[in-house]
């Protein structure tokens, strides 16, 4: 993770000479258009140096709100601040960062699954970006699914919600799990071929 507030891409390259594999950011800094401005340098970095960048849920907006169930801020918060973090890199983040490769947690909320709203309300879907993933996280077989109709199988990695859930077995036969468990991360963090 890279300071948000302030980005310091001198001490991100540092961080990447001493073996650092690639960047995380907390999907609230980058909820809107404005957000990946502002870490821009950060993500430049990454690109020049064929880094991923994984995009995690951030603080939690609801705080410490002891009336609330504890399933919300995962259910809740989360889920909105992954869902607006994958629109504004559809929006903007691409277009800036044409070469970058980068990841959303929690199967990015399902937002992929809404491409059909965007463009029943005037956006645009043409094709799946090879260079943008989302992990499995606690998401079951529904889900997942769902997510690989949109999206195929290539940009599904393997996550988990550790310590609080186990990654989920999806029941997809043995192709799909080498893709999600071994030649989607790989091609994620190494940007080498899903041949392997």
């Amino acid at each position: 993770a890279a300071a948000v507030l302030e980005p310091a891409p001198g001490l991100l390259a540092e961080a990447f000479d001493r073996g650092c594999v690639g960047l995380q950011l907390p999907a609230d800094s980058v909820q809107s258009p404005a957000g990946f401005d502002h870490v821009a340098s950060l993500l430049s970095l990454c690109e020049a140096r064929s880094k991923p960048v994984f995009i995690h849920p951030g603080r939690s907006s609801a705080g410490i709100d002891r009336t609330l169930p504890t399933w919300w801020v995962p259910v809740v918060d989360y889920v909105a601040q992954m869902h607006a973090a994958w629109w504004a890199w559809h929006a903007v983040g691409r277009s800036m960062f044409p070469n970058l490769r980068i990841g959303f947690a929690a199967g990015a909320g399902l937002a992929p699954v809404h491409h059909e709203r965007l463009v029943a309300r005037g956006g645009r879907f043409s094709r799946v970006d090879p260079d943008v993933f989302v992990d499995t996280s606690s998401y079951g077989p529904r889900a997942l699914d769902a997510l690989i109709r949109v999206l195929g199988i290539d940009p599904v990695v393997l996550g988990s919600d550790r310590p609080y859930a186990e990654p989920t077995d999806p029941g997809l036969g043995q192709a799909a799990t080498h893709a999600i468990r071994c030649a989607n991360p790989r091609h994620f963090l190494e940007g080498v071929s899903r041949v392997n």
